[in-house]
């Protein structure tokens, strides 16, 4: 299971937070890091995953997506840009089980040509608040769709989220390969999901999200279970394995 590294060139590494690989593991997959190196490796990562986990970090350089403007005071990686949003296209492309979380959701977004939100403040009024400050994360509640595949995962139409982003996804380009299925109470789409051939999913959320506890969050789950009846299905099954 492909899980993507931010680089954090403070200390001149590549770097993940630990609850996605605890929450990997803790639902049967055996969790690889990706990190962000040349885009003409992409496809080779992908040739020896089962699926891909496209995490969260820094803005998206406005250089690298449609509809947002360069924000003071925010740090940029373009080389992640390039390299993450040639993987999701390639991803999407070959019918790997992908899944992204807040960042890699608007990764997933962002490579098929559509737009983003710059600063949600600046268009929700406040009225929900999708991060607390620079360095803290809120809790506000989603409303999932009926019938979708995060309402599926976690059983019910409302749930409690923890929430670190400003960045937001904007009105769907003409012909967008994905369709809402959540959102905030400020009517912002927090959820997204592939409405062709193959298994992806985007959420804005961060399910990762607390650590600690030795239950896996369920949307991770089932994203790990589909890898593995993707794998079980006939596709190479390098990065997977089972409990």
């Amino acid at each position: 299971m492909g899980i993507t590294a931010r680089f954090r060139s403070g200390l001149e590494s590549h770097s993940i937070h630990r609850g996605y690989v605890e929450h990997v593991a803790r639902s049967g997959g055996i969790p690889l890091v990706v990190p962000c190196v040349d885009e003409a490796l992409c496809e080779h990562y992908l040739s020896g995953l089962d699926g891909l986990l496209l995490t969260g970090g820094e803005d998206i350089d406005p250089d690298h997506c449609t509809g947002t403007a360069r924000q003071p005071g925010y740090t940029y990686q373009p080389t992640r840009d390039v390299f993450e949003l040639r993987l999701a296209h390639a991803a999407l492309a070959a019918g790997l089980p992908v899944l992204g979380i807040c960042r890699g959701c608007q990764v997933l977004y962002a490579a098929t040509g559509n737009p983003l939100i710059s600063h949600i403040p600046d268009v929700n009024g406040g009225r929900v608040a999708h991060r607390t400050s620079l360095t803290e994360t809120s809790l506000h509640d989603v409303t999932l769709a009926e019938g979708s595949t995060v309402a599926r995962a976690y059983g019910r139409r409302t749930v409690t989220v923890t929430s670190y982003h400003h960045q937001g996804l904007g009105p769907a380009a003409a012909h967008s390969p994905w369709r809402v299925t959540a959102r905030s109470d400020d009517d912002l789409p927090e959820a997204i999901e592939h409405v062709g051939a193959g298994w992806a999913v985007g959420v804005l959320w961060h399910p990762e999200l607390p650590t600690g506890p030795d239950v896996p969050d369920p949307l991770i789950s089932l994203f790990v279970a589909v890898a593995a009846e993707h794998a079980a299905a006939g596709e190479p099954s390098y990065a997977l394995g089972g409990r």
